[in-house]
C-alpha cells in the first residue's frame, strides 16, 4: 500500500491551448509554488453566444493575488427590464453600450474610443509551451478593422515568472490614439511615470511600459457606473496608457508584469522582437 503521506506527481500541463471558436490559451510558472504566475489569454468573437467585446483579453495571478481581473456579465435580468435589445449581435446593439459587454470594460485595447467590431473574430495564430520559450498570439485584425490594418497581441510567460503582454500594431491614422488597459483591485502607486506598483494585502506587482518609452501610467476609474443601467464595480480601478501613432501608423505597446517575489527581472536585459518573429528561432 502506498505511503499516505506520498503525493502522486501532478501531471496537468504548465501551458494549456483550447481548441474551437473561442480560443483561450493558458500559461502557468507551476502548480507547486504558493508564488506561482499565471496568466489567461482570450481570442473568439463578440458575437459568439453571450459574447462580450473582451477579444485580447487577459486575467494574471501571481504570488496569491488577481491582479488583472474580468467584471463577469451584466444582470441579463436588470438590461432587459429597462426595454434593452440585448440579444442583438449587430454593431449598433445596446448590448454594446454596457460597460462590462464592451472593449472599453475589459483588459484589451481601445482605438480612438472605438468598440471592437462584433462580427470580428481573434484568432490563435501561434503557441508555444516550451519552457523557456512559453507564449501565445493572437490576430486581432478584424476585431479592429477599419480602424487599423494589422493588430497582433502576444502574452509570454518569462522564465522569471514575469509576463511581458505586447501588442504590434500597424495602419494606423496617424495621430490615432490606442489605449492600453488592464482592471484590478489592487491599489496602485507611483502613477505618472513609466512604471506602477500594484498593491494587495503583502504582495505586489510591478507593471513597466518598455514601449513607448513617452508614455505614462494613469488611472481610470471603473467602480462608478458609467450609465444608469451600468452595476457598480466596487474597489476596483484600470490602470492604463494612451499612445499616439505616428505618421507611419505604426506602434508597438509592451508592458512588462513583474511579480514581487521575482528576485531576479529580466527587465534590463529583455530584447523585444515583433509579435510576428515571436516563433522564429
Amino acid at each position: 500500500m502506498k505511503d499516505a503521506k506520498e503525493t502522486a506527481p501532478i501531471q496537468m500541463p504548465l501551458h494549456w491551448s483550447g481548441e474551437g471558436e473561442v480560443p483561450i490559451t493558458i500559461h502557468r510558472s507551476s502548480w507547486t509554488d504558493p508564488d506561482a504566475t499565471f496568466v489567461g489569454f482570450k481570442g473568439g468573437s463578440p458575437s459568439a453566444n453571450h459574447g462580450q467585446m473582451d477579444v485580447g483579453s487577459f486575467v494574471l495571478d501571481s504570488d496569491g493575488e488577481r491582479w488583472a481581473l474580468d467584471l463577469g456579465a451584466e444582470s441579463y435580468h436588470r438590461i432587459e427590464s429597462r426595454g434593452m435589445n440585448l440579444w442583438s449581435r449587430t454593431q449598433g446593439s445596446d448590448r454594446w453600450t454596457i460597460f462590462r459587454q464592451s472593449n472599453h470594460g475589459h483588459n484589451t485595447l481601445v482605438i480612438d474610443g472605438q468598440l471592437q467590431r462584433a462580427a470580428g473574430s481573434g484568432e490563435l495564430i501561434q503557441f508555444s509551451a516550451e519552457s523557456e520559450h512559453a507564449f501565445s498570439v493572437m490576430d486581432l485584425s478584424s476585431i479592429y478593422r477599419g480602424q487599423a490594418e494589422s493588430t497582433l497581441r502576444g502574452v509570454a510567460l518569462l522564465s522569471s515568472a514575469e509576463v511581458l503582454i505586447q501588442d504590434q500594431i500597424s495602419g494606423l491614422k496617424p495621430g490615432s490614439r490606442v489605449r492600453w488597459g488592464m482592471i484590478t483591485a489592487a491599489d496602485a502607486d507611483e502613477v505618472g511615470g513609466s512604471t506602477i506598483k500594484l498593491r494587495a494585502e503583502d504582495a505586489s506587482l510591478g507593471l513597466t511600459i518598455l514601449t513607448p518609452t513617452s508614455v505614462k501610467w494613469r488611472l481610470i476609474d471603473t467602480a462608478s457606473p458609467r450609465n444608469p443601467w451600468d452595476s457598480p464595480n466596487s474597489d476596483t480601478r484600470m490602470v492604463s496608457f494612451e499612445a499616439v501613432a505616428p505618421q507611419s501608423g505604426e506602434l508597438t505597446l509592451a508592458v512588462l508584469a513583474t511579480p514581487g517575489s521575482c528576485s531576479d527581472s529580466l527587465g534590463t536585459t529583455l530584447q523585444l522582437r515583433p509579435v510576428d518573429e515571436w516563433g522564429k528561432p
